[in-house]
């Protein structure tokens, strides 16, 4: 997949047919838009491309209401790749882009800059000045910019509707399985291993502290089933995320996993977790034995657990 952080530096390709979105957390709704895309693409013999915005349009518009992202840059992009889009661009936001009205929109960047022959976006998507630009406006200019639309009706689960702030919602209270009918895989973050206090070696539990990416959503404070990738393998354990709060000190947010049989070296490595399901809340112990005792069938739990559910495929 090539990819783009210039409108300008985009290549001529055989009919372009474009998604436009923030695709956050590449869910079940936006790969409905990627497959419709590659459909489109498919029968006008057109390359599939998805257009997005970095940084995200919120956290140049409301920057004190920017919600976290559920997925960083670099992830998206893996996404997008599996998923099957040949082009990807990246285009900055800025507010001199905010202020570009739908008109300038649809012909400087879609039909100009990036040759759009179709168009592929939700049915609640708008773009330019104010948010003025609509799907109807995009098929009202459609016969003049020589281009096609399809508008992506919502896609539900169960009767609801998939959107990045449902999962948002519910990776807040850590419903990471309920999260994970709408996301179409287990939800999950990267971070690479650093050295924390080493409690866990010291009571039986070595732990690996991630140094977290503060601008993606991990789920709630609590205890959680996980998979982890490390050093090219796959390996199942216990993560909690939180406080520390036995320890009695003021602690940042921290993630630490203790991951079953493996006695590794993982320190200065990423690994990624992914978050299977919750056990229970975060809590403070009387001491450190009561706190072994926890953990120990914490571990019990997330293995039963573990065995039961099938991996991301």
């Amino acid at each position: 997949m090539e990819v783009y952080y210039d409108i300008r530096d985009v290549k001529n390709y055989p009919n372009p047919v474009v998604a436009l979105g923030n695709f956050d957390g590449v869910h079940l709704g936006h790969r409905e838009l990627v497959r419709r895309t590659r459909k489109m693409a498919d029968e006008i013999s057109g390359t599939p491309v998805v257009f997005t915005f970095d940084p995200h349009p919120l956290k140049v518009l409301l920057p004190d209401s920017y919600p976290p992202l559920l997925l960083p840059k670099e992830e998206k992009i893996k996404m997008m790749a599996e998923l099957g889009i040949a082009v990807m661009v990246i285009a900055g936001f800025s507010r001199r882009m905010a202020n570009l009205e739908p008109a300038d929109f649809m012909k400087k960047i879609l039909v100009e800059g990036v040759g759009a022959k179709g168009i592929i976006v939700g049915y609640n998507f708008s773009f330019g000045k104010g948010g003025k630009g609509t799907p109807e406006l995009l098929r009202e200019y459609a016969p003049e910019g020589n281009y096609r639309v399809d508008v992506v009706p919502p896609v539900t689960v169960d009767g609801v509707e998939v959107s990045s702030t449902l999962i948002r919602q519910l990776l807040l209270r850590g419903e990471v399985t309920e999260a994970r009918k709408y996301l179409g895989y287990f939800p999950y973050v990267r971070g690479k291993v650093v050295y924390g206090v080493q409690l866990g070696r010291k009571i039986g539990f070595p732990t690996a502290n991630l140094d977290l990416n503060h601008e993606i959503l991990v789920p709630a404070k609590g205890v959680y089933a996980v998979r982890v990738s490390c050093l090219g393998e796959k390996h199942c354990g216990v993560a909690n995320i939180g406080n520390k709060p036995t320890l009695k000190k003021e602690n940042p947010v921290n993630l630490e996993v203790h991951i079953f049989d493996f006695d590794g070296n993982l320190y200065g490595h990423e690994i990624k977790v992914e978050f299977v399901a919750r056990l229970r809340a975060e809590k403070s112990f009387q001491d450190l034995e009561e706190l072994t005792r926890q953990i120990c069938i914490d571990a019990g739990l997330a293995r039963r657990i573990l065995n039961q559910v099938p991996e991301n495929k």
